[in-house]
């Protein structure tokens, strides 16, 4: 072990005193960057959640109408009704509004098949680049994997 003498220590201390508001402000910027995209993350994500819910209760709306229409239909069956002609006729645009829902349905369904399929590919190249860069034992990213593994990842 090398002696040092006095004047090479302060100068350590010196340049260490330095480094530390330098590493520091490295920090808080390095924060505001994961702020960020957290916060992109979150609206991006969000959106997706948001989309998926209402496209869902689109679906569960667009079923109930079915059923409806069906029930109206076996109603009007069983029904002597002397106003035939205009209840078949009611019958026969509720129907066509149900098909042009349900081509909308379909449409939105594909493009959210997408859409979804797309994002989660994205994600999976992430997390995979993110557990890749976790790998080296020295780096602090290996909480990465100690976070994913007690999350039962």
């Amino acid at each position: 072990m090398s002696t040092m003498n006095r004047e090479e220590m302060h100068a350590d201390h010196r340049r260490w005193e330095s480094d530390i508001p330098m590493w520091q402000e490295d920090l808080d910027e390095w924060r505001k960057e994961q702020s960020e995209l957290f916060s992109f993350l979150e609206i991006a994500l969000g959106a997706h959640v948001r989309s998926l819910q209402e496209h869902s209760q689109a679906i569960d709306d667009h079923e109930a109408g079915v059923r409806q229409h069906e029930r109206f239909i076996a109603d009007r069956e069983h029904s002597s009704s002397s106003r035939v002609g205009e209840i078949e006729a009611r019958l026969a645009k509720t129907h066509e509004d149900g098909r042009r829902a349900h081509e909308n349905l379909r449409q939105t369904h594909e493009g959210l098949k997408r859409s979804h399929h797309q994002s989660m590919a994205k994600l999976a190249v992430v997390l995979k680049i993110l557990a890749h860069d976790a790998d080296d034992p020295g780096d602090s990213a290996s909480a990465f994997h100690r976070e994913l593994e007690r999350k039962g990842q």
